[in-house]
């Protein structure tokens, strides 16, 4: 089974489930909340976030089409949810599935086992990438490296070296993500936007020069990872 073939089998499994709808900041689970079910993106995103103790909002992950959530609470690691799932688009649906019957599902298939394990280790790469970005000192930094987190986890390729963030970000989220004010957060991004490494405008997605913006990671490690779009 290839892995078109396993996401048909996952895709003809999950529009079975009962299907719920919810409004841009409506919360699907809230943060210490024991779910009633597992939940599967259908259309949409859905925004995963912790608070600080001064309710500063700390984005922990996105998730769209297929991806499924609280992973943790699925396959028993906590009893709660230790994060908020918010509606993060106008309009997000959720299939809402009984967690053993999903389980159980999963593990009928070594394709779609593997399938999960491919997509939690994007997770924990992506949560790597961003703890790797916090950790520098200097605003400008933080960016660079957020950016090209976003590449790797929700970008699509366009024209050669560009690569376009699919999320609706405001300056507020890009200063959520980084732990910057949303001033700096925007004067530095307007930096990038003049050294031609970002491009954006109002109703405009944001889009980015790949090759420019991995010149500014200085990390070889870090740098020598790019999207799979991009990859041969």
């Amino acid at each position: 089974m290839g892995d078109q073939v396993a996401a048909n089998y996952l895709k003809t499994f999950l529009d079975r489930q009962q299907v719920r709808k919810f409004k841009k900041g409506e919360i699907i689970i809230f943060q210490g909340e024991a779910p009633r079910y597992a939940y599967a993106v259908k259309s949409g995103t859905v925004k995963a976030y912790n608070l600080s103790v001064n309710g500063d909002e700390k984005p922990v992950a996105f998730y769209t089409a297929d991806n499924i959530f609280p992973a943790t609470w699925i396959y028993g690691k906590v009893p709660s949810a230790i994060y908020y799932y918010e509606a993060f688009t106008p309009e997000v649906e959720v299939y809402i599935i009984d967690k053993q019957t999903l389980v159980k599902f999963i593990k009928k298939s070594p394709e779609l086992l593997y399938q999960e394990l491919d997509r939690l280790l994007s997770d924990q790469l992506g949560g790597s990438m961003r703890l790797n970005a916090l950790q520098h000192s200097r605003a400008s930094d933080k960016l660079i490296y957020t950016l090209h987190y976003l590449a790797l986890t929700h970008g699509n390729a366009q024209e050669k070296n560009t690569i376009e963030i699919t999320l609706d970000l405001t300056h507020q989220d890009f200063a959520n993500l980084t732990g910057l004010t949303r001033e700096t957060a925007a004067t530095e991004l307007n930096k990038l936007k003049k050294q031609g490494i970002i491009s954006y405008g109002k109703n405009m997605p944001y889009k980015l020069n790949i090759t420019k913006l991995l010149q500014q990671v200085n990390d070889q490690f870090i740098s020598d990872i790019q999207p799979s779009t991009l990859q041969t």
